[in-house]
């Protein structure tokens, strides 16, 4: 599998989009790692790993 982070931009956003159709379909959850096991869950039978280290980074306040 590949991981999320190393996917070409493009790639990840037609992802994202596909992602954001099948969440209108489920119940809303407010919590991150809920969400991050259900898109892991998505994406593994299309090859791709996601998993907390492939987050954006917040860059820090100044």
């Amino acid at each position: 599998m590949i991981a999320f982070r190393n996917l070409p931009p493009d790639r990840q956003e037609a992802l994202r989009a596909g992602w954001a159709e099948e969440m209108a379909r489920q119940t809303n959850t407010c919590a991150m790692d809920e969400k991050i096991a259900r898109f892991a869950a998505w994406l593994a039978p299309q090859g791709v790993s996601f998993g907390p280290q492939d987050l954006p980074q917040r860059k820090p306040a100044r």
